[in-house]
């Protein structure tokens, strides 16, 4: 399985040490240029920085509007280069890739995901979840904390969740 991914789950992934989970739950994740400036990390080398064809960088250059760069960037990418699953967190960006025909994750949808294959026991899954919430001002209502700490405690078939993760 491969990711396509905007900013906002690489930061947030970075700041609970989660990164290297990435690699362990895909066979390529790629970020486009403008979501590893947004990022200002020192990304691990197996996530490549890959170019937009011109079209698709023309077609960026076009949108840009109501999303941020990155988050278009993301999506183009991904459709270029036939990967249907995308991590972004922000409401908007999520709605658009759906409509693009892209299967959105959030960076908390990433957590589950990790934990159902087993590269992340449940509590330690839970306990990251909190410390985004609690001390790294991702917002999550209590309502949405509640379902995902259902899903971290069901035991499963590896799927992509499809928690309605708000700003996660």
């Amino acid at each position: 399985m491969k990711l396509a991914t905007n900013a906002s789950p690489l930061i947030f992934l970075g700041k609970v040490e989660l990164l290297p989970l990435l690699q362990s739950c895909f066979s390529q994740v790629l970020a486009p240029p403008a979501v590893v400036t947004e990022s200002r990390l020192a990304l691990p080398e197996f996530i490549a920085c890959t170019r937009l064809s011109d079209i698709g960088d023309a077609f960026v250059r076009g949108a840009i509007g109501t999303l941020h760069r990155g988050e278009i960037e993301a999506m183009i990418l991904a459709r270029e280069q036939g990967i249907d699953l995308v991590a972004m967190d922000d409401k908007a960006a999520r709605s658009k890739a759906r409509q693009l025909g892209l299967r959105p994750i959030g960076t908390l949808g990433l957590i589950v995901l990790a934990q159902r294959l087993g590269h992340l026991d449940a509590t330690t899954a839970m306990t990251k979840v909190d410390a985004l919430v609690d001390l790294h001002g991702l917002y999550l209502s209590n309502q949405v904390r509640q379902q995902i700490r259902g899903q971290l405690s069901v035991a499963g078939t590896p799927s992509v969740p499809h928690a309605p993760i708000e700003g996660g």
